[in-house]
């Protein structure tokens, strides 16, 4: 056995599961996720902060890895339409939410001054890290993308996952913007979003997808997006939350990325 890897996962938002009651609140979902895996069972020490309700943090280099999780998305809805409105670079809104200040000023400095720290998200999180890394993030025009999608694999993409595409939950409007990523590569697409993920070797790996979803999780979600969707949209998000998706393929790739 290696030696033990410090996991910090950042909660950026708790409505899946207001009173804890189901999984112990978003982060613990996620964690419960993560040590599904033997390797962190055996491996990872993993610890939740509340950033959003405590603005509870980790001292900066204190962890191996941090990891964004998703937020309710009409938070950073409102607030970049505020950005677009009041500032000139959609790539850093200016928030008015003390919490997400907070966060983006952590995250920005923790990317600035680590050099061997390893960053990852997931949907809210993917976005925030793209942010940090100086790319934009915008609303989609063609509304939100929910539920089982198949994501088409850049060639990066199918290295990471070993195959051509991948099937994960989707549930999100916004999005990172199509564009020159820099250093950063694109690890897939589909036809509402055109960088479905990001990665930088030993150092960022993101998805615009909920990884950590499965189909009770997403219907979950789903329930409390309904407002914001058609009948059409939202019974077709339904139909195809059968819980057919490729979460262990994504874990693998993640696990992989962890301890390397």
């Amino acid at each position: 056995m290696g030696k033990s890897v410090m996991i910090s996962v950042l909660e950026c938002d708790n409505h899946i599961d207001p009173d804890r009651s189901k999984w112990g609140g978003y982060g613990p979902l996620v964690s419960k996720w993560l040590r599904s895996d033997h390797r962190l069972r055996e491996r990872a020490q993993i610890r939740v902060w509340d950033v959003k309700n405590t603005m509870d943090y980790p001292k900066p280099g204190d962890y191996d890895v941090i990891i964004i999780t998703g937020a309710r998305e009409s938070r950073p809805q409102e607030l970049l339409k505020r950005a677009l409105t009041n500032s000139s670079t959609a790539a850093n809104p200016e928030a008015q939410e003390p919490w997400l200040v907070r966060l983006r000023e952590y995250i920005n400095k923790e990317v600035e001054m680590t050099s061997t720290q390893k960053f990852v998200g997931f949907c809210f999180g993917h976005q925030i890290l793209a942010m940090a890394y100086g790319l934009s993030v915008e609303c989609s025009d063609s509304g939100y993308e929910f539920s089982a999608t198949t994501i088409q694999l850049s060639e990066t993409g199918k290295t990471l996952f070993g195959q051509e595409s991948i099937c994960l939950n989707e549930g999100h409007q916004f999005q990172v913007k199509d564009q020159d990523l820099g250093q950063l590569q694109n690890l897939g697409w589909t036809d509402h979003t055109h960088i479905q993920g990001l990665f930088l070797p030993k150092r960022v790996w993101s998805l615009q997808a909920h990884p950590e979803f499965d189909a009770t999780a997403l219907g979950q979600i789903l329930e409390f997006a309904k407002a914001k969707l058609s009948e059409k949209e939202y019974q077709s998000a339904k139909e195809r939350n059968t819980g057919n998706v490729e979460q262990q393929v994504a874990l693998d790739s993640l696990v992989k990325f962890i301890l390397e």
